[in-house]
């Protein structure tokens, strides 16, 4: 009698992962876990419903947008839920949207009549439940009004106006929306970790629900995430508008909330005051250089912002017009025996970019003068091409041998700036209270051809005045009042750092 042949184990079932797809099929069974869905409508159309768009994220952490058009939904509406597992198989294979991307993968999906989408409730799937896309300040300005990509934030609250909400609260600051599409909006300042502090603008379902999660928290937040977001240009500002996509986490709802907190050094029962302190400077002031160099003489060091009016007058060549800097943290990096070394990051860099860095010398109309540094994203925009592109050209033309001196030699693209009276958007850092040589930093050339304000009253008008704001303050800082800044005399509650003549 031949031997019986060993019982073999079922081999384990192995799926198909996102980036290994191609062509415009996929007949193989994909593991995902649903992030999130939410409609996708033609607001020009009368809101009609186009269909449901989804994110969706496989076992290597690559995140997918998807799509099911309103003809289909009846199909799976019912079995769709957030943060559950799929089996996802036989979906057509389309290139990544050029508008409105959440996902930066080069591939989305589309369901069709074949698409199977069956729910996985047994098993122990190793997926992630959260893919984030944070942004600084910096980048959002990069890509503000291009409606592109959606980055998410997060940062600190530190200002909210909008209705119904327990801390006092004024509509006074919220725009017009076109068409009267929601008239549910909460307006947010958000300070992020870079130190800018960013206007956020909530809409409809997503204001609703800010609105009603911060209505019952016993403890305010202190951090907020966003998701989704789309940046945006209103009234002169870039500022974060939420979209149909958008999601929100407080402070210990998510793992990336919790490290936040842990960075700003405070801890989860921290409750957020309504209060007002010049060193939590939301409304931007317009201001004279003459009130800038008088505010660095008399207030305490802090980090804050105005807008300043004022006519470039040169380009100062012997400081440079651009750095190499590090990859990962943006800093100057040190030349080293073989290579480049970072003194932020404490790590040698083979290959560095090259970014901008000018130092302009600014004068307004009252005959005062400054030096303000333009930073990279902004000098971009001036030049009309990146740094490294405008030094690759300038070696091509010149050869390598030319190349000796060519950080003083200030680019053609750039001086077409000079002259022109511009709107800055100026901040202030503990290093301006320091220093022995007062170079201003620039956040944002809000008007690159403008001219100078009759009146400065008017201009600050303009911008809609801010009756409240919500201060959190961490260990580090808390238990100092405003009595005890002389930028605040006599204890007084101005909302903004006070400029004395």
């Amino acid at each position: 009698m031949p031997p019986k042949k060993a019982k073999q184990s079922p081999q384990p079932f192995t799926f198909q992962i996102f980036d290994d797809i191609d062509g415009d099929f996929c007949e193989e069974e994909v593991l995902v876990r649903l992030i999130h869905f939410w409609e996708a409508r033609n607001f020009k159309r009368g809101n009609i419903l186009m269909g449901l768009e989804l994110l969706l994220i496989d076992s290597q952490s690559n995140a997918v947008q998807g799509f099911i058009s309103a003809n289909r939904l009846f199909h799976y509406e019912e079995h769709l839920k957030r943060n559950s597992i799929y089996k996802l198989k036989k979906f057509m294979i389309t290139p990544a949207k050029k508008i409105y991307k959440v996902s930066d993968h080069k591939h989305g999906i589309c369901f069709t009549e074949k698409t199977s989408m069956v729910n996985v409730t047994l098993g122990d799937h190793q997926i992630d439940e959260q893919k984030f896309r944070f942004r600084n300040f910096e980048e959002f300005s990069a890509i503000v009004d291009t409606n592109i990509d959606l980055f998410d934030v997060i940062g600190q609250l530190r200002l909210i106006t909008g209705d119904n909400l327990h801390a006092p609260t004024t509509m006074e600051t919220a725009p017009h929306v076109e068409g009267n599409r929601s008239s549910d909006r909460v307006f947010l300042h958000l300070l992020l970790k870079d130190g800018e502090t960013i206007r956020i603008y909530l809409w409809g379902n997503i204001a609703a629900s800010f609105r009603e999660r911060w209505n019952k928290s016993e403890v305010k937040p202190t951090v907020l995430l966003l998701t989704t977001v789309n940046p945006k240009t209103i009234g002169a500002t870039v500022s974060l508008s939420s979209t149909s996509s958008t999601r929100l986490f407080f402070d210990t709802d998510v793992d990336e909330t919790k490290q936040f907190l842990t960075w700003l050094g405070d801890n989860c029962k921290t409750t957020p005051t309504i209060a007002s302190s010049s060193s939590a400077v939301t409304k931007l002031e317009t201001v004279t250089i003459n009130e800038i160099h008088q505010f660095l003489q008399n207030a305490n060091p802090q980090e804050v912002s105005f807008t300043c009016f004022a006519t470039i007058l040169d380009i100062l060549p012997q400081y440079g017009w651009y750095y190499i800097s590090c990859s990962t943290c943006n800093n100057k990096l040190e030349k080293a025996d073989t290579s480049m070394y970072c003194n932020t990051c404490k790590e040698y860099n083979n290959v560095g970019l090259v970014r901008y860095r000018i130092e302009i010398r600014v004068g307004d109309k009252n005959g005062d003068l400054a030096t303000f540094v333009v930073l990279n994203s902004e000098a971009a925009k001036i030049a009309g091409k990146r740094a490294d592109a405008v030094l690759n050209e300038y070696i091509e033309a010149e050869g390598n041998d030319a190349c000796e001196g060519i950080n003083t030699i200030i680019p053609e693209c750039l001086k077409h700036i000079i002259g022109n009276t511009c709107k800055f958007q100026i901040k202030l850092t503990n290093y301006n209270f320091n220093t022995s040589r007062q170079t201003i930093t620039i956040s944002r050339i809000i008007d690159p051809n403008t001219a100078f304000p009759t009146d400065s009253c008017e201009e600050n008008a303009k911008e809609g005045d801010v009756d409240y704001q919500i201060t959190v303050t961490s260990k580090k800082t808390r238990g100092k009042s405003d009595t005890d800044n002389p930028a605040a005399p006599n204890g007084n509650k101005d909302k903004r750092p006070r400029l004395d003549n």
